[in-house]
């Protein structure tokens, strides 16, 4: 073979070399972008995912957190507690869900059911359609049992504020000469499902606080 020939197929192999060399690296520059691809799109679907899940639970735990139909306008609350739905509803029978009441929290006193006449003198409502039921003490003891039936629900509003009104009335008057009877006011429960409101004055506001969410419990 002559010098000449040599030559030529050197250079041959070496282009054939060069050759296959760029093929091996666009391969391989294919596969790392395909890799590329494929872990952007598994991280996109890990973000997706865990979203998901942080969702699913946020919606447990706000399930989980929110007793149903009733709202706490109590001065001493800590949150609101928000709705119920309105199709498990049933109408509160007012009789014995006093009776239930005085029955299960502890009061320092007896209390008597007023007649509409003294009711109205102290409380005063928005609306005609407001019913209002008082329980009250003897004279020197602030405890009470407050129910109103709202049947304007429109006027919902302005009847809570006639309630926190008349408990801020009624606070002032023991303020001066049985300041203890006023924090018993200071304490008191006011809770609100549906149409109904009711304000409890006792010593122990905690358990006038179960036992009313209990009764109040899917009553519009």
């Amino acid at each position: 073979m002559t010098y000449g020939k040599c030559r030529l197929y050197n250079h041959i192999g070496a282009l054939f070399s060069a050759r296959m060399i760029k093929v091996e690296m666009r391969v391989t520059m294919v596969e790392q972008k395909d890799k590329k691809q494929l872990y952007v799109l598994l991280m996109c679907s890990v973000f997706v995912l865990a979203v998901s899940i942080w969702a699913f639970k946020m919606e447990i735990n706000t399930t989980a957190s929110s007793p149903a139909g009733i709202e706490d306008h109590s001065s001493h609350r800590d949150k609101a507690v928000e709705s119920g739905k309105k199709k498990d509803a049933e109408t509160l029978d007012i009789d014995a869900f006093a009776e239930t009441v005085l029955e299960k929290v502890s009061f320092d006193t007896t209390l008597e059911k007023m007649d509409d006449s003294v009711t109205q003198s102290m409380i005063t409502t928005a609306s005609d359609k407001t019913k209002v039921v008082l329980y009250m003490g003897e004279g020197t003891s602030a405890d009470e049992l407050l129910i109103m039936t709202v049947n304007d629900e429109s006027r919902m509003d302005p009847e809570i504020e006639n309630v926190q009104q008349h408990l801020t009335d009624m606070q002032q008057s023991f303020q001066d000469y049985l300041p203890k009877e006023a924090k018993k006011i200071d304490d008191a429960v006011i809770l609100q499902s549906g149409k109904y409101i009711v304000a409890c004055v006792c010593s122990d506001k905690d358990t006038a606080g179960s036992v009313i969410r209990e009764q109040l419990k899917g009553k519009r």
